[in-house]
């Protein structure tokens, strides 16, 4: 990545972007997968699974399709049950209770993936303590989250809208979630940004969003600092 500055320094108020690209979040996922021993944390989607499951995109069953092993954990006691009728192995836990994933007693994966789950999170500090043990020597944390820098939140600004699930409870930036990262025990090696795919609702707005997306295209090649969403790959200090 190419940052300026020194990053431990809590004073510096600006900060470069880096340089990264724009990718397709679940093709970078799945590439990450293969041939890896994976853990997807927040795997259920919850009240969507059965959707995706349909229309092929349900990102766990990706996973574990190009996995060597995959297992699956979510708070969701009923989403887990079904998982597990469906022949995936699967794990209730909550992530930011201590000790919670390490009582689970699970080998440590190559690949952690943290999907659109950090900014649910009451305590995502705690969440970061807690992980580590799911994560083999060597081995990487992903996640996905929303990007604060997105472009969709300068527009919404400008219509006086606030456009961000009412189930969310936080916003992060490259810099914020470096720094959380950081304060954990995690170094940030990898960043990339990407792109939600565009919106399948009717109406007026479906098609707002749609022609919305079309237009900025060109501007999120030229900056994808302002794609909808950010993917950062993690590993544990050495330190640690």
């Amino acid at each position: 990545m190419d940052r300026t500055g020194d990053p431990s320094n809590p004073t510096r108020w600006v900060h470069r972007i880096p340089r990264a690209p724009l990718v397709d979040r679940a093709e970078f996922l799945i590439d990450r997968a293969r041939a890896k021993s994976v853990v997807h944390l927040g795997f259920a989607d919850v009240g969507l699974t059965e959707a995706k499951r349909g229309g092929g995109t349900w990102l766990h069953a990706q996973l574990a399709e190009v996995a060597t092993d995959a297992a699956g954990i979510d708070l969701d006691e009923d989403a887990v049950t079904r998982a597990r009728a469906l022949g995936y192995a699967a794990h209730v836990a909550d992530c930011q209770r201590p000790g919670a994933l390490a009582a689970l007693g699970l080998a440590p994966a190559e690949v952690v993936v943290a999907g659109e789950l950090i900014e649910h999170l009451d305590l995502p500090g705690a969440f970061l303590d807690e992980v580590g043990s799911l994560v083999s020597d060597g081995g990487s944390l992903v996640i996905t989250t929303p990007n604060a820098q997105r472009l969709t939140n300068v527009v919404g600004a400008l219509l006086g809208r606030d456009i961000v699930s009412g189930e969310h409870v936080g916003w992060h930036s490259w810099k914020t979630l470096d720094t959380l990262l950081r304060r954990h025990g995690w170094r940030l090696e990898e960043l990339a940004y990407y792109a939600n795919p565009s919106a399948s609702g009717g109406g007026a707005l479906g098609a707002a969003a749609r022609v919305f997306r079309v237009l900025a295209r060109p501007l999120l090649s030229l900056r994808p600092s302002l794609a909808d969403g950010l993917v950062a790959v993690a590993r544990r200090s050495p330190a640690d």
